[in-house]
C-alpha cells in the first residue's frame, strides 16, 4: 500500500507542476482513501482549491494538513499566506511568524513568508525573508523582483535597482521588473532602457506584458521629453487592453448613482462603532493621498496602516451578495440592512497586524471615497479626509499610471474620455459626502497644500482631532514603508513639482476638456 500512496503523491505533484489538477485531485482523493492521516494529500488539495480561487476552501484543507503535521513551516507559511488574502492579518501574521521560527529550509518558503507580510504591508519584515530566499536559491529570477519590490517601499532605491536588474539577468523577458526598473528614475539621454524596451514591445504578444513595456517605454521617453511618443505608447497599449475588457463607463455611473440615492432618502441606519481611531485618505489616485498620509502619519500619535482594502471586503462580506464586484449597485442596497456597529467593529480589528494599539491610525486606500456614507455609519467618529487636485492634472495622471492590470475598478483610466467622465462623477460624489457629512468629510486642494504646506497641514491635523508637530512637515523623514506609485516623490520634502504635467500632453486633451466644459469644469 505504501508504495501505491507513494506513487499516488508522485503523479499528483508532477500533475500539479502541469497544471492537470483534475488528474492531481483523482490522485489525492485516492490516497486518502487509503490512508486519511496523509497531510500532504490535504496541503495539495489546497493548493488546487487556491488556484481555482477558493480560498476558504484552501485555508480548511491546509488546516487540516497542519493538524497532521504541525511542524511543517511550508504548511504554516501557505497558511499564513492564504490568510492575508482574506485580509484576515491577524492570522496571517501569527501563522507567518510560526513558519519563521521553524526555520525553514525552502527557499519557495521563505519566498512565501515575504509576499505575506508584503501583503500585510509589512515591508520591513518582508525584505530579510526575500533574502533568505534568495541565500539558498539565487537561480529564481521572482525571488528578486520581490525583493526590489519591497526595497523600494521601504525607501531602499539603490538596493530596489540591483534586485530589479538581477531579476532581468536571470529573465531577459520580465515585463514587470522592466517597467518596475523604469519608475526608479534616473533616466537621461546616455542612460535609458529605450533600446532593451523597444526590442521586448516588438517581440511579445500578451496584452498585460504590452502594458508594462508601454508604461515604462513611455516614462523614458518622457524623461527625455519626447512626449508624443511617449503618448502613443500608452495609448496603443490601454486601447489594446481595454479592447479585452468589458467595460462601460456607464457601469460606473450606475454604482455612483446608487450611493447618492441611497444616501439621499435618510434611512434610519443603525448606530455604528464607537471609536475614533481611524482617519481615511481617500481621492482618486495619483492626487496627492499619499503625501497627505505622510504628513498625517508622521504625526507621534498616529500609525499609517497603508491602502487597505479592508471595509470593502467586509461590507461586501456582510452584504451576502453573490456578484463578482466588491461594490455595485446590488451591493449598495444590499448594506442598508447590515449591522454597522459589528462592520465598524470588524473593520478596526482587521487592521490591529498593522495599527497595534495606536491613538489614531491612516487607512489610506483612494476608492473608499466610494464607501464614505458606509464608513460613517460603521464608525460615525472616523475622519475623511479626500484630496481633490487640478482636474487635467487628475485625469492625465491617472492615465499615465499603470494600476493593477485585473484591478476592475481602475478601468476607466485605459481611455482618457472616460477617465474624464469618472472624474466628474467622483467631483459630485465628493460634493454630495460633504454636504451630508460637514464634521467628518474634509476636501484638501492639492495644489493648495503643495503651494502652502504649513497652513494646510495645520488644517489637516486639527480636522483629525490631533495637536500640532512641527516634523508633521518633514515628510522626507517619514521612513515608514510607501508601497504606492508615489514611493520616490515622498522621500522628498513637499514641493509644487507636479503641477502642471498635464501640458506636456495638451494637443491630445481636447475631447476631455470638452468633457469638462460640459459640467463647467476645468
Amino acid at each position: 500500500m505504501e508504495q501505491t500512496i507513494s506513487l499516488l503523491h508522485q503523479q499528483a505533484q508532477q500533475a500539479i507542476n502541469k497544471s492537470e489538477y483534475r488528474l492531481a485531485h483523482q490522485c489525492l482523493i485516492k490516497i486518502l482513501k487509503q490512508d486519511k492521516h496523509f497531510s500532504d494529500a490535504y496541503f495539495l488539495l489546497g493548493m488546487i482549491a487556491s488556484v481555482h480561487h477558493n480560498i476558504d476552501k484552501a485555508i480548511l484543507l491546509i488546516e487540516q494538513a497542519i493538524v497532521l503535521a504541525p511542524n511543517n513551516s511550508e504548511f504554516l507559511a501557505q497558511l499564513a499566506k492564504h490568510y492575508a488574502l482574506t485580509k484576515n492579518h491577524l492570522l496571517a501574521l501569527k501563522n507567518a511568524k510560526l513558519s519563521q521560527t521553524l526555520n525553514p529550509t525552502s527557499a519557495l518558503t521563505w519566498d512565501t513568508l515575504g509576499v505575506t507580510y508584503s501583503q500585510i504591508g509589512l515591508h520591513q519584515l518582508a525584505v530579510p525573508c526575500f533574502e533568505k530566499a534568495i541565500e539558498k536559491d539565487k537561480t529564481v529570477a521572482e525571488y528578486f523582483f520581490n525583493l526590489g519590490a519591497s526595497q523600494k517601499f521601504n525607501g531602499d532605491f539603490i538596493g530596489a535597482r540591483s534586485s530589479y536588474e538581477q531579476c532581468i539577468l536571470l529573465s531577459p523577458m520580465h515585463c514587470k521588473a522592466h517597467a518596475a526598473l523604469t519608475s526608479l528614475g534616473q533616466i537621461s539621454a546616455s542612460n535609458n532602457h529605450i533600446p532593451a524596451l523597444e526590442y521586448i514591445h516588438k517581440n511579445i504578444a500578451k496584452t498585460d506584458d504590452l502594458l508594462y513595456i508601454s508604461h515604462a517605454l513611455a516614462r523614458e521617453y518622457e524623461a527625455l521629453k519626447n512626449y508624443d511618443k511617449a503618448f502613443n505608447y500608452l495609448q496603443s497599449a490601454k486601447q489594446k487592453k481595454l479592447a479585452q475588457l468589458d467595460y462601460s463607463i456607464n457601469d460606473d455611473k450606475t454604482i455612483f448613482t446608487a450611493l447618492e440615492q441611497t444616501f439621499n432618502q435618510q434611512q434610519d441606519f443603525k448606530i455604528g462603532f464607537a471609536t475614533s481611531e481611524a482617519i481615511f485618505v481617500v481621492g482618486m489616485p495619483r492626487t496627492g493621498t499619499t503625501l497627505v498620509e505622510r504628513i498625517i502619519s508622521q504625526h507621534s500619535d498616529v500609525t499609517s496602516a497603508g491602502e487597505l482594502q479592508n471595509f470593502g471586503l467586509l461590507l461586501k462580506q456582510m452584504t451576502k451578495t453573490t456578484t463578482n464586484k466588491v461594490i455595485d449597485a446590488e451591493t449598495v442596497q444590499a448594506a442598508c440592512n447590515i449591522d454597522f456597529c459589528q462592520l465598524g467593529k470588524s473593520y478596526i480589528e482587521s487592521t490591529r497586524a498593522i495599527t497595534g494599539k495606536s491613538t489614531k491610525f491612516v487607512d489610506k486606500m483612494p476608492l473608499n471615497c466610494l464607501y464614505a456614507g458606509f464608513i460613517l455609519q460603521a464608525l460615525p467618529n472616523a475622519k475623511i479626509i479626500c484630496l481633490d487636485r487640478n482636474p487635467l492634472d487628475t485625469i492625465v495622471s491617472n492615465f499615465r499610471q499603470l494600476f493593477a492590470v485585473n484591478f476592475s475598478y481602475y478601468n476607466y483610466a485605459y481611455d482618457l474620455s472616460t477617465t474624464a467622465e469618472f472624474y466628474l462623477l467622483f467631483k459630485n460624489l465628493i460634493s454630495f459626502w460633504l454636504e451630508q457629512y460637514p464634521d467628518n468629510f474634509y476636501i484638501v486642494n492639492y495644489e493648495k497644500l503643495v503651494n502652502n504646506p504649513e497652513e494646510e497641514a495645520k488644517k489637516l491635523i486639527e480636522f483629525c482631532g490631533l495637536h500640532w508637530q512641527d516634523v508633521c512637515l518633514h515628510i522626507n523623514d517619514n521612513a515608514s514603508p510607501v508601497a504606492t506609485a508615489s514611493a520616490l516623490q515622498v522621500r522628498e520634502p513637499i514641493n509644487n513639482k507636479s503641477i502642471g504635467n498635464w501640458e506636456k500632453y495638451d494637443k491630445y486633451l481636447h475631447e476631455v476638456k470638452a468633457i469638462l466644459a460640459t459640467a463647467n469644469c476645468s
